[in-house]
C-alpha cells in the first residue's frame, strides 16, 4: 500500500511541473486557430535524436529510423503490463495494456529519471492496484494529464492472420473532449524498428520505432504517424521455461512514448 501512495504521489508531480514549467512552455499565446487536442505545454523544444544514446543502432536489431518530424506532436509516460503466452515452453510477447500521461510540461533532461522512478515506484506496488486505478486517482487530482491507453488489436486487415497490431487511443480523453476530431484521435502501428534496451536488455523492453499503419492508401487512425518507444524500466519476462500454451503471464512495464506527426502536429505552438 505504501509504494503505491507513493508511486500516485509521484505521478501527482506531473500537476506541479505543470504549474511550474507550463509558463516558459506556453511563453507564446497559443494562435486560435489551434485545434483542442494537442499536448498541454509546447513540444518543439524536445529532440528525440538528445533522448537516444549515439550508438543505439549499433547492438543488434533492426536500427531504429530517422524521426518523420523535428519534434514530437505527444511526449507520454506509459505506465501498464507487458502480456506474454507460452510458445514451445517459452515466452512469447503477446501485446500490452498500458496507460499514458502527458509529461510535455517536463524539461527533456528529466524524462528518463522520472520514468524510471516511477517505474521503480509501480514496480514495488501490490498486485491489488492496477494501472487503471492509477489513472483514476491521478485524473483526481491532475485533470487533462492521463492522455489515453495503449493495447493491440487483432490484424485489421485480415483477422485471421493470427498477427496483432499495437493501437494507441486517447479519444476519450479530456484533452480531446470539444475536438471535432477526437473520433480518430488513434493510432493502428506496424513495427519497422527494434533494438536492444541499451542498460539492461533482459530486463528491459526492446526500443521500437513504429509507423502507422496504411491501409487502402489511409493511415490507421491521425493520432500520429511514427511512434518511438524508449526509456524502458522493466516489461520483458523470466528467463525461465514455461508449461503449456494456457499458460498466461503479465510484466510490470514503465517507459516513454514520443509521437511524431499527425492530425494534432499543427497544435504543437
Amino acid at each position: 500500500m505504501y509504494a503505491f501512495v507513493k508511486l500516485f504521489s509521484a505521478l501527482s508531480l506531473l500537476s506541479a511541473a505543470h504549474a511550474f514549467f507550463m509558463p516558459a512552455a506556453r511563453a507564446d499565446t497559443p494562435p486560435a486557430n489551434l485545434s483542442t487536442g494537442g499536448s498541454i505545454c509546447s513540444t518543439k523544444q524536445f529532440s528525440i535524436e538528445a533522448a537516444l544514446p549515439s550508438d543505439i543502432n549499433s547492438n543488434g536489431g533492426e536500427p531504429l529510423p530517422a524521426p518523420v518530424a523535428s519534434y514530437p506532436t505527444y511526449t507520454a509516460l506509459s505506465v501498464g503490463v507487458q502480456n506474454y503466452t507460452c510458445v514451445n515452453n517459452a515466452w512469447s510477447p503477446i501485446g500490452a495494456i498500458t496507460y499514458l500521461f502527458d509529461i510535455s510540461c517536463l524539461p527533456q533532461e528529466h524524462h528518463a529519471p522520472f520514468t524510471s522512478f516511477i517505474g521503480a515506484l509501480w514496480e514495488a506496488a501490490p498486485p491489488t492496484y492496477t494501472a487503471a486505478d492509477i489513472v483514476s486517482l491521478t485524473e483526481e487530482i491532475n485533470p487533462g494529464v492521463a492522455l489515453g491507453i495503449h493495447y493491440w488489436i487483432p490484424d485489421p486487415v485480415n483477422v485471421t492472420s493470427g498477427k496483432i497490431f499495437a493501437k494507441w487511443d486517447f479519444s476519450q480523453s479530456e484533452r480531446m473532449e470539444n475536438d471535432t476530431n477526437k473520433a480518430n484521435a488513434f493510432l493502428v502501428a506496424s513495427e519497422v524498428g527494434s533494438v536492444p534496451d541499451p542498460t539492461n536488455p533482459a530486463l528491459n523492453s526492446p526500443w521500437l520505432t513504429e509507423p502507422v499503419l496504411v491501409i487502402d492508401g489511409q493511415p490507421d487512425g491521425d493520432l500520429a504517424t511514427q511512434v518511438f518507444r524508449f526509456n524502458s524500466n522493466g516489461g520483458q519476462p523470466p528467463n525461465t521455461t514455461c508449461g503449456s500454451s494456457a499458460d498466461f503471464l503479465q510484466v510490470k512495464s514503465t517507459l516513454d512514448f514520443w509521437f511524431f506527426g499527425g492530425y494534432w502536429q499543427n497544435a504543437t505552438f
